[in-house]
């Protein structure tokens, strides 16, 4: 049997800009509640992060990166592919590869939930032949 690789880091990739400017267009589209980013919405409110999640995040026991569209890294535009249509969506770092996690489409279905997105985290890392620190046996 195979043993699951560790993740050495997530990278939460926003489906919106970086910048104050974008932050605020994206908290305006809270307060009007207008679809913006499904990924935002699960970790941040109006006033920043929001409390559970910034627990959920200490729980993981791996470095969480933001990253916004407009900083995609080359490599990371290689795993999600042209265009927008993986956004949001969130990438695995085990032992130097990236791996797309979790899509648009699940993030979607977590429905705003942190303890949503933490769940399908484990499960689908679990899937992919990954596994967080917290979820793995010490």
């Amino acid at each position: 049997m195979t043993s699951k690789r560790r993740i050495d880091r997530l990278l939460f990739v926003f489906n919106a800009g970086s910048g104050s400017f974008n932050a605020f267009l994206d908290s305006a589209r809270k307060l009007l509640q207008i679809k913006g980013c499904t990924l935002c919405t699960i970790t941040h409110g109006l006033a920043g992060e929001k409390s559970e999640w910034k627990e959920c995040k200490e729980e993981i026991g791996v470095p969480v990166d933001y990253v916004h569209k407009d900083e995609i890294t080359p490599a990371l535009a290689r795993v999600l592919g042209e265009g927008d249509a993986n956004l949001p969506c969130v990438v695995a770092e085990a032992g130097g590869e990236l791996i797309l996690l979790l899509g648009p489409d699940v993030l979607d279905r977590c429905k705003g939930s942190v303890a949503d997105l933490k769940g399908r985290l484990s499960i689908f890392s679990a899937m992919k032949g990954l596994e967080l620190p917290q979820s793995g046996v010490e």
